[in-house]
């Protein structure tokens, strides 16, 4: 691929290079900087798909990370479908690490299109905690549509049975992230029912609390610790064998592939770093109504 299969200025982005790993507002006007118009939206679409860049190339690669970032600034409607498809490539962090973000761009228009994509059958379950999350950028940067977003957040909740446990998790992340009181029934149901990856969320206790329904003096410290599934116990395993080390022994160093193959520093900026499937053991601890003691505390926001 070169810049001369794109027509100007759309053939400039080949040669942007790495671009930083930053929030929307720290992006590059490409609008502004490149002229950019409706007219242009084919044109970034193909570079935003395209397979076939060099990837031997440093510079030409990530051409079509800057077409998407353009995109999301043109806030086209048209664009919507394309961008989502692109979801479905769950070996890059690029895609499903920033793409939330250019659809909370291009605003509330996004909402029905990532709610249908969410409770699909085809996508893998990154690419729906991508699609989540999207949900969840939108409610906050439009907060008239939060409950929009909370009650679609909601309805892939309850079908909790049908999907994995880390996505159920994730799931319940984003609705504490949006302060979803209204989805404590969901919620509940979700947890007694499992599967639940409780890495993400906490244990129900924990939920309570975080949604201002309890306090922690309500429950045990069983009942606050999370469970801790097999796959994380082996790295912690690793991790403590390699801190005991001695110091005069080379350091260990553990595989980045997935690092170097994108370039992301910022990754984990979503929910994306967990990738074991667990069940919660049963019985649950702490489960059952929100046990408020008659006390109220103010709602709990996210720190």
């Amino acid at each position: 691929m070169s810049a001369k299969d794109y027509q100007p200025p759309i053939d400039q982005l080949l040669a942007y290079g790495r671009p930083d790993v930053a929030y929307p507002n720290q992006w590059i006007n490409y609008v502004d900087e490149l002229g950019l118009t409706t007219d242009h939206i084919p044109e970034l679409i193909r570079l935003a798909s395209d397979k076939e860049l060099d990837e031997d190339d440093e510079v030409e690669i990530y051409a079509y990370i800057h077409a998407y970032r353009a995109l999301g600034q043109l806030k086209a409607e048209s664009v919507i479908e394309p961008l989502i498809k692109l979801l479905g490539d769950e070996a890059n962090e690029w895609f499903l690490e920033e793409l939330p973000e250019v659809f909370a761009m291009i605003g509330p228009t996004c909402i029905g299109p990532l709610a249908d994509y969410l409770t699909s059958q085809g996508p893998g379950k990154w690419s729906k905690t991508s699609a989540a999350r999207g949900l969840e950028e939108i409610a906050k940067a439009h907060p008239d549509y939060r409950d929009d977003c909370v009650q679609h957040l909601s309805d892939a909740l309850a079908c909790h049975k049908q999907q994995p446990p880390d996505l159920n998790g994730s799931l319940v992340a984003k609705l504490l992230r949006l302060e979803a009181t209204e989805a404590v029934d969901v919620i509940a149901k979700a947890y007694k029912e499992g599967p639940m990856d409780e890495m993400f969320c906490g244990t129900w206790a924990r939920v309570q609390i975080e949604l201002g329904l309890a306090t922690e003096s309500d429950f045990t410290p069983e009942e606050l610790q999370h469970f801790m599934p097999e796959w994380m116990e082996s790295i912690q395993r690793v991790a403590q064998g390699i801190r005991q080390l001695p110091q005069s022994k080379p350091s260990i160093a553990l595989p980045t592939k997935a690092a170097h193959s994108t370039g992301l520093t910022r990754f984990g900026k979503g929910d994306l770093a967990s990738t074991g499937q667990s069940k919660s053991p049963k019985p649950k601890a702490g489960f059952g109504p929100s046990k408020n003691k008659g006390k109220k505390s103010k709602k709990k926001k996210k720190r």
